[in-house]
């Protein structure tokens, strides 16, 4: 048996977290000074990796003085839309293949209302940071930072800053320059222009998502994304508009980029 901070029992390390467990057994609710019950900020911890999620979950609990949630995908959690602007959405795409990361991505920044969201990555990677910032994540770190700073990163973003560590800027300066993903003038991503060029071009979801190696659901998800931005009502008013983005060679060179990246040697994507 195991003790956590408080004294209470803990449970084994070899008992493994179910997905989408909450922590009030742990860490519980605080009660102020006159006897209510008073709930902090919410932490969800989304991690593939059974024990690294396990890990993490465990961890950030003896720190943290809300509830904390921990599954494997944001579709594990049964009322994800419940949450409210205060929870704090940890990303991990450590062990996510690309596709994955995309579309774990994509789901969480269509949530109404939306949740704040750090990314937690493997490596420092100033272009991966400038990425996610400008798709709708508010902070991003990686596993070379220091827990007690992880921790704190968590609390700035959670209060409403955004963070990035000042490693990626040194590493930035170490490498040579990687442009980051595109952005045009009308907020639309390289990514989502590529969908863009694919709509001009009569080609159904399933077509898209074969071809630009993503699934169904995240092309629809961009899709949503790409009519609110242009403000078009169909798919006919998004290829009308996206002539009008081709003409100004927004589309000419659209290159799809990836949340994760690609990693070294390849990686396929899971369908």
């Amino acid at each position: 048996m195991f003790r956590n901070n408080q004294g209470a029992a803990g449970k084994g390390w070899n008992n493994q977290l179910p997905p989408a467990e909450s922590t009030k057994d742990l860490i519980g609710e605080t009660d102020s000074d006159d006897g209510r019950s008073v709930t902090s900020n919410t932490i969800i911890v989304i991690e593939r990796n059974a024990f690294f999620r396990s890990c993490l979950h465990r961890s950030v609990a003896d720190y943290w003085e809300g509830n904390i949630v921990s599954c494997g995908s944001l579709s594990e959690l049964t009322q994800p839309h419940s949450y409210d602007r205060s929870t704090v959405v940890v990303l991990s795409i450590v062990s996510m293949s690309d596709e994955e990361a995309d579309s774990e991505f994509a789901a969480l920044i269509d949530l109404d209302p939306p949740l704040r969201c750090m990314v937690l990555a493997e490596a420092d990677n100033l272009d991966k940071a400038l990425t996610v910032l400008s798709q709708g994540a508010n902070g991003y770190i990686s596993m070379s930072s220091g827990f007690d700073i992880f921790v704190e990163a968590l609390r700035f973003v959670g209060a409403g800053g955004t963070y990035v560590p000042v490693q990626c800027l040194l590493a930035a300066r170490q490498t040579p320059a990687a442009a980051p993903e595109a952005t045009a003038a009308s907020g639309i991503t390289s990514r989502e222009l590529a969908v863009i060029q694919a709509i001009r071009q009569g080609k159904p979801n399933k077509v898209i998502a074969y071809e630009l190696n993503m699934c169904e659901s995240t092309v629809k998800v961009h899709v949503r994304h790409i009519m609110r931005k242009l403000q078009a009502r169909n798919r006919t008013d998004v290829a009308i508009k996206g002539a009008d983005l081709a003409r100004a060679g927004a589309l000419g060179s659209a290159q799809p980029a990836s949340l994760a990246g690609r990693r070294s040697g390849g990686s396929s994507a899971e369908h």
